[in-house]
């Protein structure tokens, strides 16, 4: 299902890309968003026990079919993580060996994604220099790589790229304003909430997933 979702997401990406090469409205942003992010569990196994900082960068486009109205998407390398504490006996294996993890000791992981998002962006009419904006929508993530961290078992920063989902889907929800440079250029700053929908980290019981909060910084062209 994850996979599907992941593929679908590429196909409307490219359909979008090929459409804008016709289209009259369309605007494109750099950014570099610092982020906090967490893990999530939907069972008692496992408790979220901290968050980790991280940047989000990449690009956005937006096809325009209205005035206040487009449809978003782009890509960006994607940082996130966070510290679960096990509840259970459970095993982490990296790229060097493979770890018992006991009960009560807490994990910190981290990993990289390739990242697609799709969504509606909503914006007002100019108001002295500044345009206020707000978007939702669904992302698809494409996992990179991945790392752990234990204390106890001094595993510090190994790769364990294959105990991550291959990929995930989440959503997210932003408000932001635009601050004009004159012409169609302008400064972007906001805030972008993201959760995960599927699981991100493998595990025999539950979901283990996602959560973060962005800072976007930006220029508008």
């Amino acid at each position: 299902m994850k996979k599907v979702f992941l593929f679908a997401t590429v196909l409307l990406f490219v359909n979008i890309t090929l459409v804008n090469a016709q289209q009259q409205s369309r605007r494109f942003s750099i950014f570099a968003d610092p982020q906090i992010s967490w893990l999530t569990s939907d069972t008692k196994k496992f408790e979220p026990n901290g968050s980790v900082m991280g940047f989000n960068i990449g690009f956005s486009a937006d096809k325009y079919f209205g005035d206040r109205y487009a449809i978003t998407t782009g890509l960006s390398i994607n940082n996130l993580g966070g510290n679960i504490k096990y509840k259970v006996d459970g095993t982490i294996e990296t790229v060097d060996e493979k770890y018992s993890i006991d009960s009560g000791m807490t994990v910190k992981l981290k990993s990289q994604y390739l990242t697609v998002p799709l969504g509606l962006k909503f914006r007002t009419n100019e108001i002295g220099y500044f345009t206020f904006t707000a978007q939702v929508g669904l992302a698809g993530h494409i996992r990179l790589k991945g790392v752990v961290w234990e204390d106890t078992q001094n595993i510090d920063k190994e790769t364990a790229t294959k105990e991550f989902s291959i990929g995930f889907a989440s959503y997210f929800i932003g408000a932001g304003a635009e601050y004009s440079l004159g012409g169609s250029s302008s400064i972007q700053v906001g805030i972008i909430y993201a959760n995960g929908i599927t699981q991100t980290f493998k595990t025999s019981f539950g979901k283990i997933s996602y959560g973060s909060l962005s800072l976007r910084v930006g220029v508008v062209f």
